[in-house]
């Protein structure tokens, strides 16, 4: 994740993003994202001792905001509350940033009013949504956030070869296309490859965020542009519920990949799992 937060520091921040993993773990990376984009002292950012990161660690600063659940779920009024403070700008932040704890504790109205400002994000904004249950959210929620799974490593993007990554999605979209294929096929394709299977893991990971963004018809820019035209044709063939699906299954495989998991059943529960949401 040293990728990620050396991209926030250099000024690329998204508005919208889902930590995936146990509640202390993402909490805690929330804050040192909220710390990193507001520091002042940019270079050694987060710095811990400036007025900002100090604020941001004991909880009192006026543009860290969080959410949590009243009860066993976070309701609309609560996230319609958040829509409010984002239509006005930071009171001392240069970016304000909202953390929603167990985000998948909210009510579909919660998750549709929420959807309402990802798809016109305010400007020096961002929101952060923690859950370690990927598949209680929206598609529509997934497909408009970058997804940080800090159980596996992915952080969007691929250190993979273009030639590789293009076969990798071709190999996908063969799947997606023959609902009936063999998941000892694909096992036997991917284990001669001979590459690290968290990196590949990683990569089919935002591919498939990528299809949920083209399925969604959510306008977000896609991680890996210039597969645009394999990731289309995966988006007519696939559902967003499935795609969802996918997505969380390469994450928990991911973790296991990490894990030093036996490699070969790794790929074949991600095979198995391909075929049985098409």
């Amino acid at each position: 994740m040293e990728d990620f937060f050396d991209s926030v520091k250099a000024g690329f921040v998204s508005h919208a993003y889902i930590f995936l993993g146990c509640e202390e773990a993402t909490y805690g990376k929330a804050k040192i994202f909220a710390k990193t984009v507001n520091c002042e002292n940019s270079e050694l950012a987060p710095c811990g001792f400036c007025k900002n990161c100090r604020m941001i660690s004991s909880g009192t600063h006026p543009d860290f905001i969080e959410i949590s659940a009243i009860g066993s779920s976070i309701k609309i009024d609560q996230v319609r509350s958040l829509i409010q403070i984002f239509a006005g700008m930071p009171v001392e932040a240069s970016m304000r940033i909202c953390v929603i704890r167990e985000a998948h504790t909210m009510t579909p109205e919660a998750q549709n009013a929420l959807l309402k400002t990802l798809e016109d994000p305010p400007t020096r904004s961002a929101v952060v949504l923690l859950t370690d249950n990927l598949k209680m959210l929206l598609p529509t929620i997934i497909s408009r956030c970058q997804v940080l799974d800090f159980g596996s490593g992915m952080a969007g993007g691929s250190s993979i070869s273009p030639d590789m990554r293009k076969m990798m999605a071709e190999m996908v979209l063969h799947a997606i296309k023959n609902p009936g294929f063999e998941p000892g096929a694909g096992v036997n394709q991917v284990t001669g490859i001979r590459e690290d299977s968290e990196k590949l893991l990683d990569f089919l990971a935002s591919l498939y965020r990528d299809i949920l963004a083209v399925k969604t018809k959510s306008g977000a820019n896609l991680i890996n542009g210039d597969l645009a035209d394999i990731i289309g044709q995966c988006a007519e063939k696939i559902s967003a519920k499935s795609a969802a699906k996918m997505l969380e299954s390469i994450l928990y495989q991911n973790g296991a990949a990490k894990s030093k998991g036996n490699q070969n059943l790794i790929w074949y529960n991600i095979f198995l799992k391909l075929r049985e949401v098409v």
